[in-house]
């Protein structure tokens, strides 16, 4: 089984800019030792995706085709030898949090609140390893997938805090299990996941799409874009028009979800299809 790479060197990670990428890493490393007294241990990264094939069907159980982008979180982490967690984040947009490590394991998904995404991780991770809790620790986080725009943020930021918090806290889980909690975990917020994201954002690599597979486990193949003169590229536009999942989940995505079962359920009445449990229950 894979588990999460550990890299030394942004060339491994980004195809582009890497000098750019580098100063952003170098101010993020910056502005954590203003805020924290202390340079961070490590950073953790989590990428947004983008969907090839296949919308609004991973939560039915059916192949998708999408793959990491470039545009990401990150979360830099030093411990600090207490039982608190302090959060901050690179835009002032978002105030900076102080939690108890049981303050962690509540989350109000009537409140629209940054760092209930943070909470998200960490409360699905030790929810599934069966602990109440870890290392207390500092974190100033960094995003440039855009908020409400399609190209998964949430699940970028879930997925960079589990990341995070199994580095800090020495547990190791493969790939595949962290992707699955990932997509149980954003469930806290109110949105019923499917587990593209996720997976697209804790499996995807450099240069390569992912073919992911949720019947009858989950299954990711890279998927190598073809060589040609000049390079293949994915153009992905910013109409700058937001969608919050959090704010429309109700009236749209959750509401898809339920649709789509009833679809299912309806074809699977009409094809004979009654000895699945989906269909008795």
């Amino acid at each position: 089984m894979s588990h999460a790479p550990t890299v030394n060197s942004l060339s491994n990670i980004y195809s582009l800019n890497v000098e750019a990428q580098s100063k952003r890493y170098a101010q993020l490393e910056s502005r954590f030792a203003e805020i924290y007294g202390a340079k961070p241990d490590f950073i953790a990264r989590a990428p947004g995706r983008v969907n090839i094939i296949g919308e609004h069907i991973d939560y039915c159980g059916f192949p998708v085709f999408p793959m990491a982008i470039a545009p990401d979180t990150l979360i830099a982490v030093r411990t600090n030898n207490t039982d608190c967690i302090q959060i901050a984040n690179a835009s002032p947009k978002y105030p900076a949090r102080k939690f108890s490590l049981a303050d962690l394991f509540t989350i109000d998904s009537t409140v629209h609140e940054w760092s209930n995404y943070f909470k998200c991780g960490y409360r699905g991770l030790f929810e599934h390893v069966g602990r109440t809790g870890g290392k207390g620790f500092d974190a100033l986080l960094d995003g440039t997938v855009p908020a409400g725009g399609g190209l998964s943020s949430s699940a970028a930021f879930v997925c960079a805090t589990e990341l995070a918090v199994q580095r800090v806290n020495g547990i190791d889980l493969p790939q595949t299990e962290l992707a699955l909690i990932a997509a149980s975990a954003e469930r806290y917020v109110g949105v019923n996941s499917g587990g593209m994201d996720q997976t697209a954002s804790i499996m995807g690599q450099q240069g390569s799409a992912l073919f992911i597979e949720f019947d009858p486990e989950l299954k990711a193949t890279l998927v190598k874009m073809p060589d040609a003169d000049p390079p293949l590229a994915f153009i992905i536009a910013n109409t700058l028009v937001v969608s919050d999942k959090h704010v429309t989940a109700p009236i749209c995505y959750n509401l898809r979800v339920v649709e789509t079962r009833i679809g299912a359920l309806i074809l699977a009445k009409h094809l004979g299809i009654t000895d699945r449990p989906a269909c008795k229950n």
